[in-house]
């Protein structure tokens, strides 16, 4: 038993070295939550449950990335992704489940990132989606204060309102879902 433990602790102590070996020497990259870290959908009334739940600016993000010039990879931009946290199969509740599609998310420029790409509203799955794409090739650092992305969530619009469909019918429960984001810098040698 004594042993077993000793492998498992080297192979955590193995792999939780690992990221600091594999890291790029030729970037610096942070997403900051600057506000908007929880984002409650309440549905407490027969017209949030007809007509959905639109919360516009509900999250600001700030971007900090850094080029060090590292020769052979010359930053150009970022892609931000997003999807379920873990690929988390379905939003979760006490009881019940729903699909992800239930929710929606979109990302726009707020400061400094005006020259950037938005996807529009997109839907919430297990796999990796893009929301916001920023391209410049004459590359000069960001910063978190003034380079920042605001997102929006919408859950149970209908389609006719441009949704993935209202949530009358579905049953009553308290669901629960983690998203995560990717930023991924872009460029020659990336």
């Amino acid at each position: 038993m004594k042993y077993l433990l000793r492998v498992i602790i080297l192979f955590y102590l193995i792999l939780s070295g690992l990221p600091y070996g594999c890291s790029q020497e030729w970037n610096y990259a942070r997403l900051s939550v600057l506000y908007g870290g929880m984002i409650p959908f309440n549905f407490n009334t027969m017209d949030r449950l007809k007509n959905g739940i639109e919360i516009a600016d509900g999250t600001v993000l700030g971007i900090t990335l850094v080029d060090s010039n590292q020769v052979g990879h010359d930053l150009e931009g970022f892609d931000l992704n997003f999807r379920s946290f873990n690929g988390q199969p379905g939003i979760q509740g006490d009881v019940y489940s729903l699909d992800l599609d239930r929710i929606r998310i979109q990302v726009v420029n707020a400061v400094g990132l005006g020259a950037g790409i938005s996807s529009g509203y997109q839907d919430l799955s297990t796999g990796w989606t893009n929301l916001f794409s920023y391209n410049n090739p004459v590359w000069s650092d960001l910063d978190w204060s003034n380079h920042q992305l605001t997102i929006s969530y919408e859950c149970g619009k209908p389609v006719a309102a441009g949704g993935n469909g209202s949530l009358l019918g579905e049953p009553a429960d308290y669901y629960v879902v983690e998203i995560e984001f990717e930023l991924i810098p872009t460029g020659p040698g990336f």
